[in-house]
């Protein structure tokens, strides 16, 4: 068995030679920052897609996922905006809003790989039910993926409002609360491509 090394790159210069491999898997890796997937357009250059097909070998293959939706993160949202309006005149929100990663799509995805070169492009779709086991499992998440700034922000004007804020909505989220836990579903997409 040979040596295995792990090496953390920016894919925007992967720092390997052209075609170095046979096969290229990401997961996430997120393009949203050069191409707008409303729109299905680019924004910017995007450099990530070329460096992929850049360290591929001819006829290599690339496979990637990404979320395309998330309920519990857009059920979140819009409970933040059921109960803090306010948040709409947060720049930060506006620019930064925690579940952003989900509007991303195969289609966006065929369009950017299609630009760098890639072949027999294919996109795929999985939706599949998530289960946290309660309450305070589900809050950690929406914390972890970025509500909690928000709560932060909140706070120095009224101490208290933060904690209503989030008794509130873990009331509401009762409506996804099964006997195993709360319940959400969540979409993912794999997309293959040939160089």
């Amino acid at each position: 068995m040979g040596n295995a090394a792990v090496l953390f790159t920016n894919a925007r210069n992967l720092g390997f030679p052209a075609g170095s491999f046979d096969i290229a898997l990401c997961g996430f890796i997120g393009w949203d920052d050069c191409f707008d997937f409303v729109r299905l357009k680019f924004t910017q250059l995007d450099t990530k897609a070329t460096e992929i097909w850049r360290v591929l070998r001819e006829g290599g293959k690339f496979v990637c996922c990404s979320w395309e939706e998330q309920e519990d993160f857009a059920w979140m949202e819009e409970a933040m905006l059921r109960y803090y309006p306010a948040i709409l005149q947060d720049d930060e929100y506006l620019t930064r809003c925690p579940i952003r990663m989900s509007y991303e799509n195969g289609e966006g995805y065929e369009i950017i790989l299609s630009a760098a070169g890639f072949k027999n492009i294919e996109v795929s779709r999985e939706t599949a039910e998530f289960v946290s086991t309660d309450e305070d499992e589900w809050w950690r998440q929406m914390q972890y993926i970025g509500w909690d700034t928000f709560f932060e922000k909140i706070r120095p004007n009224d101490e208290h409002k933060p904690q209503r804020i989030k008794e509130s909505i873990l009331k509401d989220i009762q409506s996804h609360k099964q006997p195993d836990g709360i319940h959400f579903t969540k979409t993912v997409f794999f997309v293959s491509a040939v160089k």
